[in-house]
């Protein structure tokens, strides 16, 4: 089945990508203007179940196509138990969770560009070496922000392994060192769920951290850069003009790979994080000092970056 024609000559704008196996399949569709889970009840006459067209898609169709596959991760994920209320333990906790995801980025990336121009795929090489440029020294901020509220803290990261941060260290790893004709592309499904997610966490979600910190002390440094007040969305417009681009079974590719990262995302169970007392336990063997103001600390963000609206609920 072929989609309409957008704008641009041969652009697609109707997209679609199969999330995951099984029967019946799961299937994202998107036009340029929504985006809905679409499931098929016979293996005949079902369009969607046919492959999308070569061509290049649309830019609306494929934000809304990876941003659905997003929505249908948290859809699909059965209800749990809310996590612990944030508080200033829980945020040491999500720290040393940053630390594990963006310790490895860089150096993952570099690798996935060399790969990408190796194939002769230039765009992405240059999206992977530039993407990694940017995300060079994220792993520092969190380790600032631990260091800022009087922690040891690369002491504190080997001693605090948040499983969801781990596994998705780990899913970025493998896809990062697969084996595929078509080049590393998990790394990009990957990155657009992440910082997706992250434009979920606007100025509001910076003071709410902020609030629970000692007056003067900085440690929101990892945060605001992966946050709607940062980078994430000139990021989340770049990947999304390169998505477009690929061929139909590459978007979809990319798409279901955003699902995966998101599924992981949302599949965190509650008691997956310690509570505050446990926590508390573990680091107290590397406080150096109590919280104190950083006088080299630049002024604290208080303007957001405007962005896209964000249409995803996240935690």
């Amino acid at each position: 089945m072929e989609g309409g024609r957008g704008q641009g000559q041969g652009e697609l704008e109707v997209a679609w990508a199969r999330l995951g196996a099984g029967w019946p399949p799961l299937i994202v569709v998107a036009s340029g203007e929504r985006a809905f889970v679409h499931q098929p009840v016979a293996a005949m006459d079902d369009p969607f179940l046919e492959p999308m067209g070569d061509g290049p898609g649309a830019l609306a169709s494929t934000r809304l196509l990876l941003d659905g596959a997003i929505a249908a991760a948290r859809g699909v994920t059965p209800p749990g138990p809310p996590p612990p209320p944030l508080s200033a333990s829980q945020w040491i906790w999500r720290l040393a969770g940053y630390v594990r995801t963006t310790e490895p980025t860089p150096r993952l990336l570099r690798g996935a560009a060399a790969r990408f121009a190796a194939q002769g795929r230039a765009a992405l090489a240059r999206w992977a070496a530039l993407r990694a440029d940017e995300e060079e020294g994220h792993d520092r901020l969190a380790l600032r922000d631990l260091e800022a509220l009087g922690l040891d803290a690369a002491r504190v990261v080997e001693a605090l392994r948040p499983p969801t941060a781990c596994a998705l260290a780990d899913r970025f790893t493998r896809w990062c060192a697969e084996e595929d004709p078509v080049g590393p592309l998990g790394c990009v499904g990957y990155s657009y769920a992440l910082e997706r997610l992250a434009l979920g966490r606007d100025q509001r979600a910076v003071d709410a951290v902020q609030a629970l910190l000692p007056a003067g002390v900085d440690a929101t440094r990892c945060l605001r850069v992966h946050s709607a007040v940062g980078s994430d969305a000139r990021h989340v417009d770049e990947t999304v003009a390169l998505v477009a681009a690929l061929a139909g079974a590459e978007r979809a590719r990319v798409a279901a790979d955003c699902f995966a990262t998101a599924s992981i995302y949302y599949g965190a169970s509650a008691d997956s994080a310690l509570p505050d007392a446990a926590i508390d336990e573990r680091v107290a063997p590397f406080r150096r000092r109590p919280p104190a103001a950083d006088p080299a600390a630049p002024p604290l963000a208080t303007t957001p970056i405007p962005g896209p609206a964000d249409r995803l609920a996240t935690r």
